[in-house]
């Protein structure tokens, strides 16, 4: 598995995770556990900042992707990316 599909499978998991906290949220709220609620809307936050974190990565690999196809194309040996990669 590549890196741009182990992203996108933890930015699904955590989007999973904030689906699940917004209907503990309402259990808590229900049964009157305010701190529990509080609780799950802080560990929310935290998935939201996670999650712009991993797009961010996932739209750096991307393009990094398409970086070294174009160069590839233009008749850059792989080697010489590789190398290009490594003195950065």
């Amino acid at each position: 598995m590549n890196i741009v599909t182990k992203l996108e499978l933890e930015i699904a998991a955590k989007k999973a995770c904030i689906e699940d906290l917004q209907t503990a949220i309402k259990f808590h709220e229900q049964q009157g556990t305010y701190h529990l609620a509080a609780e799950c809307a802080w560990r929310i936050k935290q998935a939201q900042h996670t999650i712009k974190r991993l797009e961010v990565q996932l739209q750096d690999n991307r393009n990094f992707g398409g970086i070294i196809k174009n160069l590839t194309r233009r008749g850059i040996s792989l080697k010489a990316v590789k190398k290009l990669e490594n003195q950065s």
